[in-house]
């Protein structure tokens, strides 16, 4: 998704329990295409949905970054979101998630990646597999994407 920044002024109770005005930074996630262009500097989220036929345990799930493209987090670390709790590493070439167990059903796993290198880049496929499991693997599309300056 192309992440764009928005300030939203909403109303909340401060702790006198009087009801104030704040502003807050929210995200507009508009859908990129196949081979989309974006601008230096420009922030995305990286989406990978997963479909889990069974239950599974120990999986791993690394997403191969586009060159040009750096990850926003500064740290590895865990991440809790959408009912999974995973560990993110973030490495050179890819970004990795491990989760103990995985329920059956749908689940996301997401990052943010800022664009800074002008070209035209390849997302390798994502791959899943299992750590104990050799036989239990999955493996996505490719995305194609282009930097501007």
């Amino acid at each position: 998704y192309r992440c764009k920044p928005k300030t939203v002024t909403t109303k909340v109770k401060d702790a006198s329990g009087k009801e104030v005005e704040e502003k807050r930074l929210e995200w507009e996630k508009t859908p990129l295409k196949m081979g989309e262009v974006v601008a230096s500097g420009e922030e995305m989220e990286v989406e990978l949905k997963i479909k889990a036929g069974n239950d599974y345990e120990y999986m791993v799930f690394e997403d191969m970054k586009p060159a040009g493209c750096e990850p926003v987090d500064l740290k590895s670390g865990a991440r809790y979101g959408d009912g999974l709790c995973s560990n993110m590493e973030l490495r050179d070439a890819r970004v990795a998630f491990f989760v103990t167990y995985l329920r059956q059903g749908d689940h996301a796993l997401r990052y943010r990646l800022r664009a800074e290198i002008p070209g035209l880049f390849h997302a390798l496929p994502t791959s899943g597999y299992a750590m104990y499991a050799p036989d239990v693997r999955a493996i996505s599309d490719e995305m194609r994407l282009g930097i501007r300056d």
